[in-house]
């Protein structure tokens, strides 16, 4: 065979070789056993493009340099409720340490791009079947250069700051009641074996508003609260943790633990 030949036969393959993983890839996110009562993943046939309903200034917020404060802001409230340091709530035995997750960002990204602050039907992936996800949008005066950590700061800490709202009752098994909106960020953030996490942030203008900038930031987990079930075990911190705990957040296990997220 010559080499012109071999070459074209191989540029054929490798052709064919990205079509499929395509269709797998969309297949995928289309598998029905990913959502619960027919409801429609948020990914699949979706070209990742902003929605016909979004302004034209629709733009997404560049979060690359930011993901490690993202984190931080997460674990360190997480550690600061598992060493029992928030009133009304008792230590957690075994409390994940979040670490970044691509898929979780690239999920919430594409919720971002409905330019609906709203959950949308289905998130999951095969690796985290009951994925969490918190939603929030606050705004700033019309400034081209975006403090993103000034965002994540006031929105982790509106979510976080719910907690005098329940009690370490809902901690032990966890309800559901008329203002749960004003609380479950918390929950979500305190669900022990939520060990990932991924962000996204959006930015636009409404026009009755348009002298500030509207950002919808978003957050999908690993895990998420189930009803009647415990949030966290209660217990000495770090007390059940099997690969010992964090040294630079003594409250969580070490990165190296292992944790099933799925009910």
């Amino acid at each position: 065979m010559s080499k012109l030949l071999t070459s074209i036969v191989c540029v054929a393959i490798c052709h064919l070789l990205n079509i499929q993983l395509t269709v797998a890839k969309d297949l995928g996110w289309c598998d029905p056993s990913l959502c619960e009562n027919g409801a429609k993943h948020v990914a699949c046939r979706n070209n990742g493009h902003f929605h016909r309903r979004c302004q034209p200034d629709a733009f997404q917020v560049d979060i690359s340099k930011h993901k490690a404060y993202m984190l931080h802001a997460h674990n360190k409230r997480r550690n600061f409720l598992a060493l029992g340091k928030v009133p009304g709530y008792y230590p957690a035995a075994r409390m994940a340490t979040m670490v970044w997750d691509d898929e979780l960002e690239y999920l919430s990204m594409l919720n971002t791009r409905t330019c609906v602050l709203d959950h949308d039907d289905c998130h999951n992936t095969y690796r985290f079947a009951t994925s969490g996800q918190n939603l929030c949008a606050v705004w700033r005066d019309r400034n081209p250069h975006t403090n993103v950590t000034s965002l994540v700061d006031e929105v982790l800490g509106l979510w976080f700051n719910e907690y005098p709202l329940i009690d370490s009752s809902f901690i032990d098994r966890f309800r559901v009641t008329p203002i749960f909106e004003d609380y479950g960020h918390f929950a979500e953030m305190a669900v022990d074996k939520n060990y990932a996490v991924g962000c996204s942030i959006m930015r636009f203008t409404r026009p009755d508003y348009p002298s500030v900038y509207i950002f919808n930031f978003v957050c999908n987990y690993a895990s998420i609260y189930a009803l009647d079930a415990i949030v966290y075990e209660k217990g000495y911190p770090t007390s059940r943790c099997h690969t010992g705990r964090n040294p630079f957040y003594p409250g969580l296990c070490s990165t190296r633990e292992e944790f099933d997220p799925n009910w």
